[in-house]
């Protein structure tokens, strides 16, 4: 174990037998004086603390060389601002450290142990602090025995101080007895003067012990107080504003607009590359980063694909393929010669089942071997900027006024949390199947759907609703009147119209509220009936496309994304409510809900080749869906088109962040979805 984290863990091992003893005197109703009072009255914060580096243990022992280095520099500023250092002067001093050793600059690593370091400084002085007090305590309840235990006309000087007394040392004690023999009535002036008698012998002067132990208990209870109030300030230290004020690193990577436009997480991501770069090319992380920024603009590459680019991805799948191939061929050819005695049958039946045994077996060896992968994205937390306007948009089949009222304020909601600028949404009413062309309710839904839009519009003072309703076309193949490729055809035209590309308006829409309206869409949030969005996910979803290293790039030739993502899926997690709405789902649905304490989860396909399954709710780039997907399928073919429009588009799974959905809540409707897929 690092030493200075072993001093650490025996310092508050100390001063918590201390805050106990301090604890059993109050009880007692004994005065512990005002430095103690401070330790009982915040000892909690010390053992937040303590907590916190207990749960980061284990990098705090990889960082041991980092914290040997920085723990006499912060001492040294510690002590000279007597404990109490603020942000401003801790970056002020560490800055100075920088311009007065020029070859002994703070990389990421010693920066990251910088509270660490201060939290072992800290508790350090503190037990430096309490081990005093607690000889002063003991000191006072020695001469009080004393006191207690003979009458007061019987004492003498020699039952406090006797021949092995060292003076020098015990300061606090005779300012103690000087204290207590105040109490002792008209035999006060007696044992005052033998007191005085006796340190004259010894050439001290009781005045001046006085006087220091005076200064020395105002001191402390400054120092204590200092103590506790920065250890409470150091949980609000944030470590992004640390590296920006203090990092030479930090300092050149916000150069870089990206950069400095990316969320704190991704600066993060970027910062843990560049470390393993600089280890790679073994380099300091300084000259790592220039020779990196350089080759950028040589190349005339966003920094970020020199970061984050893993080529290895590229031949993951054939290894990932052959292992699932031969693993699976050579268990069912095992298996299948006690299964049934004619061996090829029983390969052939027993060959489906093994694989889908070793697909499982594989992925999650993977999932426990592998990273999960965190995709980087731009704060879009402040709102979305103009070159980014989004399109939330619900596609589904309306028929009645309840409907309608239902969806918009679904979207009502979306949009109050996730409140931002260039974010707009759309009810996209698709028509029920049916032997008529026009059914007698489709202009009672037009006429609705356009008046609630305009209400919350009018509501929220701004043209942010919008709602459209499609026509029926005679479908020959159904041998009926339904609107053109269902929910695909929605999005397809859907996305025509929001490009200005759609002139059939009348021939398939009843109302169209979009259709002359510039907004220059940059991106579509889709969502089913039974999906919702949570705080600001919609902004991060939209921060993460914009992301240049995610930006799609699309193969003419191939008509398909090949790099960057054209359709992101966010993780999908099981409503709460629904999770309880029968047995079925109570079973199998898991506990439900919205994690707010899961960051990143593992997904095998993204974290090992880079890609994901796209399962009909997430983002996607307008134009790039258009140009790939517009024309790519024949009409009447294809039922569930997620899977196959992810595959095109280059589907990303973004696990940290989150979306919820609703769960079936009977068996059949579940298989029906299956069924379907």
């Amino acid at each position: 174990m690092n030493r200075l984290l072993k001093k650490f863990l025996n310092n508050f091992k100390e001063i918590n037998e201390y805050y106990n003893f301090l604890v059993n005197k109050t009880k007692k109703f004994e005065y512990v004086g005002i430095i103690n009072e401070w330790v009982i009255d915040n000892f909690y914060l010390l053992v937040e603390h303590k907590n916190n580096v207990k749960f980061d243990i284990h990098n705090i022992k990889k960082h041991k060389k980092e914290i040997n280095k920085m723990y006499p520099i912060i001492k040294d500023i510690a002590s000279k601002y007597n404990y109490n250092i603020s942000f401003k002067i801790l970056c002020n001093e560490l800055n100075d450290y920088q311009k007065n050793n020029t070859n002994d600059y703070f990389n990421y690593r010693d920066l990251e142990v910088v509270i660490t370091t201060l939290v072992f400084v800290y508790t350090e002085k503190l037990n430096n602090i309490c081990f005093q007090e607690f000889n002063k305590l003991i000191d006072k309840e020695n001469i009080s025995t004393v006191i207690k235990n003979k009458d007061a006309d019987e004492i003498t000087i020699s039952d406090f101080i006797d021949s092995d007394f060292t003076f020098g040392n015990n300061n606090y004690y005779i300012f103690e007895l000087n204290n207590q023999f105040r109490d002792l009535g008209n035999n006060c002036n007696r044992l005052f003067k033998e007191l005085n008698e006796l340190l004259e012998s010894k050439e001290v002067s009781l005045k001046e012990i006085i006087n220091d132990q005076y200064h020395s208990r105002i001191d402390n209870d400054l120092i204590v107080s200092n103590i506790f109030n920065d250890l409470k300030e150091f949980f609000e230290i944030n470590q992004n504003s640390l590296l920006e004020k203090v990092s030479n690193s930090e300092k050149l990577f916000l150069k870089d607009e990206t950069y400095a436009a990316c969320t704190d997480e991704t600066k993060s991501l970027y910062r843990r590359r560049l470390l393993k770069l600089s280890k790679k090319y073994k380099k300091d992380e300084l000259s790592c980063l220039n020779d990196l920024i350089e080759k950028s603009a040589n190349e005339e590459k966003d920094l970020s694909f020199l970061l984050l680019e893993d080529n290895k991805k590229s031949n993951r799948f054939i290894y990932y393929f052959t292992v699932l191939f031969l693993l699976t061929i050579a268990i069912t050819f095992i298996i299948s010669k006690y299964f049934i005695k004619i061996r090829v049958i029983g390969f052939i039946i027993l060959l489906i089942p093994v694989s889908q045994l070793v697909l499982k077996i594989i992925n999650q060896v993977l999932i426990s071997r592998v990273k999960p992968c965190v995709l980087p994205k731009l704060d879009y937390s402040k709102g979305i900027p103009e070159e980014s306007k989004t399109m939330v948009v619900i596609p589904t089949i309306v028929a009645d006024r309840k409907k309608i009222k239902s969806m918009f304020d679904t979207l009502e909601t979306f949009y109050l949390i996730n409140k931002s600028k260039n974010l707009y949404f759309t009810l996209l009413g698709d028509c029920k199947a049916s032997d008529k062309e026009v059914c007698e309710y489709d202009e009672d839904v037009s006429l609705y759907g356009v008046e609630y839009a305009e209400k919350l519009n009018k509501r929220y003072g701004k043209k942010i609703f919008y709602f459209m309703y499609r026509k029926r076309q005679w479908n020959a193949k159904e041998n009926c009147f339904l609107g053109y490729e269902r929910k695909r055809g929605a999005l397809i035209q859907f996305n025509k119209v929001l490009l200005g590309n759609f002139f059939d308006n009348d021939k398939y829409f009843h109302v169209n509220m979009l259709y002359g309206n510039e907004l220059n869409i940059k991106y579509v949030i889709t969502l089913d009936t039974d999906t919702r969005l949570v705080l600001n996910s919609a902004l991060n979803l939209v921060g993460c496309m914009a992301h240049p290293f995610n930006r799609p790039v699309v193969d003419k030739k191939k008509n398909k994304v090949v790099s960057g993502y054209g359709i992101m899926q966010p993780r999908v997690s099981v409503d709460i409510e629904s999770t309880n709405k029968s047995l079925y789902s109570r079973i199998f649905a898991g506990i439900g809900g919205f994690d707010t304490y899961t960051a990143v989860v593992p997904n095998v396909y993204q974290d090992n080749f880079g890609e994901g399954s796209f399962v009909g709710k997430g983002i996607y780039d307008l134009e790039t869906f258009d140009t790939v997907l517009s024309e790519r399928f024949p009409d009447n073919l294809i039922l569930s088109h997620d899977l196959l429009e992810g595959n095109y588009l280059r589907c990303a799974y973004v696990s940290d962040i989150e979306m919820v959905d609703d769960f079936p809540s009977k068996f059949l409707i579940d298989t029906t979805r299956h069924h379907r897929w």
